[in-house]
């Protein structure tokens, strides 16, 4: 998800993507082991739409401690890791960081998950990331191994942090709860290979607008909808998202697009992504919408019912509605999200 206190490179968003690795974890002295209860340098971010709300809480873990993460409901989590407060000046000489993951429920069983951890680097706070996934049982806990590729340096002073956060969990979709995410170790290292200390007393620092959302030059919503399987990748005119419609055998039910709507895009890109129309029984075959307004921070985008129904040649599109895409504009594009609300 793209957040709005958040400052976007206009270099493309993959530039510099984190390399994640995943082997059998452990931990060590120089880094965080949550030994000493100490957790003030995570957080959650539970503003963006969507968001999972979560609980942080220490627990036994094997010989040790480590923090749990428990989600309620579908919707995704953000765990903030605060590299720069735990590393002070240190910062600057950041390359690689280790966290050691493991998936926990309640009820014993194990279902995969997978999502990105993201990192926000220089002064810019520009964003990076790549995939994780524990995906078996005899690999779960795994220790993503991030390394900062050049052109990703984190800056002492410029708020630098990671993001954790889940894309898919297959405990979802069986129908039971979300697995929760035990986070059991933490550690640094620079160019030379070497672990690199930490101040375990460090709370999170909140960069300014952290926790709210930017809703400049946009029309005022309700609450908004997350479309399910809205978010993803595309350059050079292409599509990110791609949502075939209920009668197509996809998930997407046109009938939110009535009324008094509003679609919501939450994007990162050096231009604003566009919606494309499709219907192969009636009505326009291929329909391009411009947003209504995009928010001072070019991380949100607002198309109006109105304007998606004059593109498509008729009020009744979403009866004809087929397909539904969000396409870059010939700029790299991300995608983290898109909802529906009622313009108020």
């Amino acid at each position: 998800m793209k957040y709005s206190f958040l400052k976007t490179s206009t270099h493309a968003p993959f530039a510099g993507l984190l390399v994640l690795l995943f082997l059998l974890g452990g931990c060590g002295s120089s880094g965080v082991n949550f030994s000493d209860g100490r957790f003030g340098f995570l957080a959650v971010d539970e503003s963006p739409p969507g968001a999972a709300k979560i609980r942080l809480s220490l627990v036994d873990y094997g010989d040790g401690k480590a923090v749990r993460a428990d989600m309620a409901g579908a919707g995704a989590p953000y765990i903030v890791i605060d590299a720069s407060s735990l590393l002070g000046k240190k910062a600057a000489g950041l390359r690689v960081m280790e966290m050691t993951l493991a998936l926990e429920r309640e009820d014993g069983e194990f279902y995969a998950a997978s999502g990105e951890i993201r990192a926000y680097s220089g002064k810019e706070r520009s964003e990076s990331s790549d995939s994780w996934s524990v995906y078996l049982p005899e690999k779960n806990p795994n220790t993503a191994r991030a390394v900062l590729e050049d052109g990703e340096y984190f800056i002492p002073g410029a708020d630098n942090f990671f993001i954790l956060t889940r894309k898919v969990d297959n405990a979802l979709e069986a129908g039971k709860d979300p697995s929760s995410f035990i986070i059991a170790a933490i550690r640094f290292f620079d160019a030379a290979g070497n672990e690199m200390g930490v101040n375990s007393r460090a709370v999170f620092r909140a960069p300014e607008g952290f926790g709210q959302r930017d809703l400049s030059n946009l029309a005022a919503v309700g609450e908004e909808y997350v479309l399910e399987k809205s978010n993803g990748s595309s350059r050079d005119w292409g599509q990110a998202v791609a949502l075939d419609t209920l009668k197509n055998g996809g998930s997407l039910d046109p009938s939110l697009f009535a009324g008094n709507a509003a679609v919501m895009v939450y994007y990162s890109s050096a231009s604003p992504p566009e919606l494309i129309l499709q219907s192969w029984t009636g009505g326009a075959g291929w329909a391009k919408v411009a947003p209504l307004a995009v928010n001072d921070s070019a991380s949100c985008a607002q198309y109006a019912l109105d304007d998606m129904a004059e593109a498509f040649g008729t009020p009744d599109f979403a009866a004809y509605l087929d397909k539904f895409y969000v396409g870059d504009t010939g700029a790299d594009l991300k995608v983290y999200a898109v909802s529906v609300a009622s313009l108020q």
